[in-house]
């Protein structure tokens, strides 16, 4: 079935320490250039460092349940830390800075390709393409992606989960600890302090994914409702293809 937009962008927020964080699907090479270039605008030309790319698996686009599987290319700008329904300026600015950065992208590939087809050239290759092999001259662009889940029912995302509140399962019966909270893509170690149960009793992290473990979406207000799976985000890092978006082999 025909998607009814070419690319639909969606702009999303978190309450988790996420950055500025770029959400494409593996396997979609126009927004995996896309991506790289946004990454690369961000940073340089924006001057923030906590810029990231997330590849979610490739799946069929009606299986898809977010928001921008409704376009032919999907784009997510996710931007944190914000509470809910609050507006902040710094994370505004963020999110107009990977727009703006994607937005450019879109322009100056259809303009190339407009006056390449004008000129009846044969050479398919954009000038932007070009200049982003020069960026990423080894042709990977770094990111991350979800690590497998190791229970039933997560079948596309790892997590660490917590118990539920017995009276009020949307509302965690531990807190994510202190020193965890706000360190999103840091490493975790097995036997640090993970959460905190409500009489005060320290949950170390058991090694479940690995001696180090990458937390992100910690403390995520949307994973508190049951309904989307409930606990903290495991990453792995990985690189993408610049050229056609697929995991590197040894990724």
């Amino acid at each position: 079935e025909d998607a009814p937009s070419d690319i639909v962008i969606d702009l999303h927020t978190t309450t988790a320490n996420m950055g500025i964080t770029i959400i494409i699907t593996e396997g979609d090479a126009l927004m995996s250039a896309a991506a790289a270039y946004v990454l690369h605008k961000c940073k340089t030309e924006y001057g923030y460092d906590n810029v990231y790319c997330m590849l979610l698996p490739a799946t069929k686009r009606l299986d898809r349940t977010h928001l921008p599987s409704c376009g032919g290319h999907d784009f997510t700008i996710e931007v944190g830390p914000t509470p809910q329904g609050v507006l902040r300026h710094d994370i505004v600015e963020q999110t107009q800075a990977a727009l703006h950065s994607l937005l450019e992208f879109l322009h100056r590939g259809n303009t190339e390709l407009l006056g390449a087809q004008q000129q009846q050239s044969s050479d398919a290759t954009t000038n932007i393409l070009k200049w982003l092999r020069e960026i990423y001259p080894e042709g990977g662009v770094p990111c991350y992606r979800s690590a497998p889940a190791l229970h039933d029912g997560q079948a596309l995302h790892g997590k660490i989960g917590w118990p539920s509140d017995p009276e009020n399962p949307n509302f965690p019966a531990w807190m994510v600890h202190k020193s965890v909270q706000d360190r999103d893509f840091e490493p975790l170690r097995t036997g640090d302090p993970l959460f905190v149960a409500l009489d005060g009793t320290t949950i170390p992290y058991d090694g479940s994914y690995g001696e180090d473990a990458l937390l992100m979406f910690v403390n995520e207000g949307g994973y508190y409702y049951a309904s989307s799976g409930t606990g903290l985000g495991v990453a792995v890092k990985s690189t993408f293809d610049l050229e056609t978006g697929r995991l590197r082999e040894n990724d």
